[in-house]
Order: C-alpha cells, then structure tokens, then sequence
C-alpha cells in the first residue's frame, strides 16, 4: 500500500489518532488497523505517539528543588549506627565522612563510645524486688567468657560482664549482685556448665534448678535430621544402583551389578525403617514434654518422666549405638529434665482456686496453642492460631461477666507465661551479641557490652508477642513513651548532673 504526507489531518484528527494509538499499545495488529484506518504509515503513527508523550512529560513536569537535610548530632547518630546499625567503628568513620561530619577519627568514635559505655551499668537495678527465674549462659570472645542473665517473661537482660573465667567464683559474684540490685531468683535455668549451677547453688540452696531441654534433646533432633538424610540419599543410591543394572549388557556384569543392587536396596529398606520408627517416637516425644496436655490439665513430673522413659525403651529396640548414646544420656538426667513441671502443677492449683476448672482447661489450651504458634510457622502457625481462638470462645462462653472475663484470661496467661523449662530465649539475646562481637573481632569491652545492654533493654520488640514493647517496659509495667536513643541521651544528662 503506497502512502503520502497527509497535511490535510487537522490537529483534531491527529489527537484521536494518538488517542486511538495509546489506548492500543499492546493489542496484536491494533496499529496496522489504525494506520489503514487514516492511510498513514506506522512509522508516522509511532511518531505522533512519541512526540506527544514527550510533550507530555514536559508539561507535567515537577521543578526538581535541591534540598539540604539538617545534620544529625554527631554524638547520638555515632551511637545508633553503632547499635542499631551493627556497625563497625571504621565503617561508622566512613559513613560520616560520607555526611560530611567534620571531626570522623576512629578514635574519637571509640573513645566516644567507651565514655557512654562507662557511665552506664552492667548490671539492671530497680527500686522494687523483682522474683524472676534467671536464664543463665555463657558466650565467647577470642576465648574470654561473657557472663549473661535475663529474664524470660520480659527477656530483659539483667547482668552482663566480661569475665576472665567462669568458675563458681565468678558466677557466684553475678548472683549476688544481682540479688543486691533487687532482682532475687525463683529458680534458675540453664545447660549443664559446672560454674552456673555450683554458683547459683552456693547463692540459693533451696531453690530448683532447670535442666535446659534445649541442650538435652538437641542432640536426639540431630539424629532425627541425620537418619532422614540418610534415608534420601539411600534411596537416591539404590535408584542410582538400578539404572546401572538396567544398562548392563554382559551376563557378567549383569550379575554384578545386580549384587550391588540387592545390597543397596537392602541398606536403603534398612535405613527408611530406621528413620520411620525414629520420627514416630520423635511426634510421641514433642507432645509429651508439653506443660499442658491434650485434656488442658499439667503434665505432671510424674507423667511426664513415664512417658519420656517408655519412649527411649521403644528407641532401645532399634539397636542402634548412636541412639542408645543419647538414651544413657536422657535417662541419666531424667529427675533434672523433669523437675520443671513442678511449676505448672504449682500454678494450676493456685488458678483452680480462682477459676472453675472447665473454663480453666479451656484457658490452658489456648494458651498452649497460642504458646506453640510464636514458634512455628506456615500452615502449622495457622493451625495453631485456629485452635488458640477455638479454646479462646469457648472458655469466654463459660464466662459470663464480660468485665471478669477479660480479667481471668489476662491473670491465667500471665501465670502460665511465668513457667521456663529452656533457656533459649538467651540464644536469642545471644544471636544478638554476636554480630557486635564479629563487627570488632571479638575484641569485645565492658563498656561495649554495657551499651548493648541497654539498647536491648530498651528498644521496642517489632514483631510477635511482645510486639510494640520493650523489655524494660514489660518488666518494670511501664511505659517510656520514648525512643531508646532518647532514653540513652536523658541517662547521660543525669549521671552529668
């Protein structure tokens, strides 16, 4: 088709043409109708579109204004780089020599921090006792053992200090400190570290002390991840074996190869039942070592004991040397595993007294669910939740004065909140300490750890449970009502006043 300039389109006409061009981008063979609609070529066509787009753009153009943000304070953005950031004192010098911040040694950044860290504490004080159970352990940097105890229900971190051992001395020394500003123990859990429980012993004789489950039962979950891996690569062997039989052509070969295949897929029959039989008591063990059972009454020391001690006489049956291992290991401390459960017989009875016992199990259940879905995730969190709000209406039906109703569900999970039977929840503030210490190498001081004291303290939790709280806000019962940079700033004015 021959076409020719059309000067005679009035410039009405061209604006529907890139109307009509526009509205069609993307619809197969819009154009072509177009430009037979109009007898103009497409080139033309796609040249209108652009230089209206084009003038367009101009016309509708926001001026660009060059803004100067005000500078930050030197002092409190050093600060928040270095703990909010995570970062290193070289890179903060680089980030303010970026800002174009006059004085950015990194020596005045280290001083500048060592002077903070220095007016603040290592240890939490309060004007009010403080009963608690403290979650104890120990990090390392480059060998020195950093002393650390929080409490679970807030996670505040109570002490921290750079010791130059931990022996029953030392861990004795941060007791009794501890108890001298106000915090006292109900009990304490931790792993088995000699110089943590002779030290609390020494400190509190009378108390009980809980075996860590986290450390107990870590070794049996790698087993279980073991053998399954185990049991893939087992099938992945004999498919592979197979193949090779498959394409054998000798009788020779084929009689090799097909040895090879009766042995492969023997040890993978082997090595499938081991880690079925395995993950069966793994999905009894979990549920068992629950503080509430399937009923919504405690799982008694007693119980508990049973059931945990019939499960590794089932997981004797597989002869298996690794698993006997951690059996003799389990069995051994079965009375230091179990003695957690005394507190939420202690707290159900106390309830028992308060709260019908129906609605009570009803509560117990849903705390329970709601427990488990803060640590899981996917369908199984959703699970969880489902059934935290199912055995949530029920209890509430149960009860019914509105008023009252609210009432005895806070007081019900905050008892039951109370009960500890790991310490990992010090691997948490653990995983937080870290990066600081892999920032300076491991060349980690007092001051350093006194200043990620309190940033922890203080900062707000921006997911889960604890979701728009600090832990000094959770602990004390009061709120702040102010950025910790802000919290940090106000305790350096004091100490200079």
């Amino acid at each position: 088709m021959k076409f020719a300039r059309r000067k005679d389109l009035p410039p009405e006409t061209r604006v529907e043409i890139i109307k009509a061009g526009i509205k069609g981008q993307g619809t197969y063979g819009a154009m072509t109708g177009l430009a037979l609609q109009y007898n103009i070529s497409r080139a033309f066509l796609y040249q209108l579109m652009a230089l209206s787009l084009l003038y367009l753009s101009e016309m509708f153009e926001v001026e660009s204004r060059e803004t100067t943000l005000p500078q930050m304070d030197v002092e409190p953005l050093i600060v928040l780089l270095r703990l909010e950031g995570k970062c290193s004192i070289s890179s903060i010098s680089e980030i303010l020599k970026t800002l174009n911040y006059q004085n950015t040694s990194q020596g005045m950044i280290s001083e500048l921090l060592k002077k903070y860290g220095t007016i603040l504490p290592s240890t939490l004080s309060s004007d009010k006792e403080h009963l608690v159970i403290f979650l104890s352990d120990e990090i390392f940097a480059l060998g020195c053992p950093i002393l650390i105890t929080i409490d679970p229900v807030s996670t505040a971190i109570l002490k921290i200090e750079l010791a130059s051992n931990r022996n029953k001395d030392t861990w004795q020394n941060h007791y009794e400190e501890l108890k001298i500003s106000q915090f006292v123990a109900k009990a304490l859990a931790s792993d088995r570290g000699k110089g943590i429980t002779s030290g609390f012993e020494a400190v509190y004789p009378q108390l009980p002390w809980y075996s860590d489950h986290f450390h107990e039962f870590r070794e049996v979950f790698k087993l279980y991840v073991k053998f399954e891996k185990q049991a893939y690569a087992a099938i992945l062997s004999e498919q592979d074996c197979l193949n090779k039989l498959k394409n054998a052509r000798s009788e020779s070969n084929q009689k090799k190869r097909q040895d090879k295949y009766e042995q492969a897929k023997q040890y993978c029959l082997e090595c499938i039942d081991l880690y079925e039989q395995f993950e069966q008591a793994i999905l009894l063990l979990i549920p068992s070592l629950y503080f509430i059972n399937s009923e919504g009454k405690p799982n008694c020391k007693s119980a508990v004991k049973d059931d945990i001690l019939t499960i590794m006489e089932w997981l004797k049956e597989l002869h298996n040397e690794q698993i006997n291992e951690q059996i003799d290991s389990i069995t051994n401390h079965i009375d230091d595993i179990t003695t957690c459960y005394h507190q939420v017989e202690e707290i159900y009875q106390e309830l028992s007294t308060q709260i019908a016992k129906e609605p009570l199990s009803f509560l117990c259940m849903a705390w329970q669910h709601q427990h488990l879905s803060n640590q899981a995730s996917g369908a199984s969190k959703k699970y969880h939740q489902a059934e935290f709000e199912f055995w949530l209406n029920c209890a509430e039906n149960m009860i019914e004065n509105q008023d009252v109703n609210q009432d005895v569900i806070e007081k019900v999970f905050d008892s039951l909140d109370e009960m500890v039977r790991t310490s990992s929840l010090v691997e948490m503030v653990n995983s937080l300490i870290r990066p600081y210490l892999n920032s300076c190498k491991g060349q980690i001081t007092q001051e350093t750890l006194n200043l990620i004291m309190f940033f922890h303290n203080h900062r707000l939790y921006k997911s889960g449970k604890r979701e728009g709280s600090s832990p000094i806000e959770i602990l004390t019962n009061t709120k702040l009502g102010k950025h910790w940079i802000e919290s940090l700033f106000d305790t350096f004015a004091l100490d200079k006043n």
